[in-house]
């Protein structure tokens, strides 16, 4: 047997046929371009006329407020206060059937009531058993104070709103109530303070500047 090149072998391809050329271009297409590029092209063209119409209406606002005269705006004017001028003798109670002012006024609304709350009793604890629904029970709380490390801030505020809910539900309810201010007789959280700053500031502590001398260094800081 003849001896061959091995570049003159070439193995058979079996299955495949020959290649008959590169496929025909096919003609360009005369149709029209596909839907989703002609919605979107009106969107674009709606929003583009939305705010040439936004920005017109812009332009003709500012137009007519430089136009307007300052002297036409209308100015501010104090509300009119209106005062309760009935004649009403202290602790009687306030005459309620006239009409009331057009707007609300404080000083109209609040007139003569606290004298006649104070002769009626209501601030004392006991009134509440003339009433029908007297329960014959006892509500007493004592409303925490307020350290003077401190400004007064919305915590105080809630603390008081929620104790007086409480005290004013328990006088509905026919409870004798029993609601008075406390006092910080300790006064820890205000002795801590100043020991700090004593010691920061001159090196001293309480025990060394004695009793006296110390209650008068809290007294100045408090009226800082």
């Amino acid at each position: 047997m003849p001896h061959l090149p091995l570049a003159s072998f070439r193995p058979p391809l079996w299955g495949l046929r020959p290649s008959r050329g590169l496929p025909k271009p096919r003609p360009l297409s005369t149709q029209s371009e596909p839907h989703s590029s002609s919605v979107s092209r009106r969107n674009r063209e709606a929003k583009q006329k939305r705010l040439r119409e936004k920005q017109e209406a812009l332009e003709a606002a500012i137009t007519r407020k430089s136009k307007t005269p300052a002297e036409t705006s209308k100015a501010w004017s104090p509300k009119e206060i209106v005062l309760y001028e009935i004649p009403t003798e202290p602790g009687e109670k306030k005459d309620v059937s006239v009409p009331l002012p057009p707007a609300y006024s404080p000083r109209y609304v609040e007139a003569s009531w606290y004298p006649w709350w104070v002769r009626e009793g209501f601030f004392k604890p006991e009134y509440q058993t003339r009433l029908p629904q007297a329960t014959g029970e006892t509500f007493s709380m004592c409303i925490p104070p307020p350290n003077v490390t401190g400004s007064l801030h919305i915590g105080h505020a809630l603390t008081v709103a929620i104790q007086d809910a409480l005290v004013r539900w328990h006088r509905m309810r026919g409870d004798r109530v029993l609601w008075v201010p406390g006092s910080d007789h300790a006064g820890i959280a205000t002795q801590a303070v100043v020991e700090k700053q004593l010691w920061k500031e001159q090196g001293v502590r309480r025990h060394e500047l004695g009793r006296e001398d110390f209650l008068k260094e809290v007294w100045q800081w408090k009226e800082k």
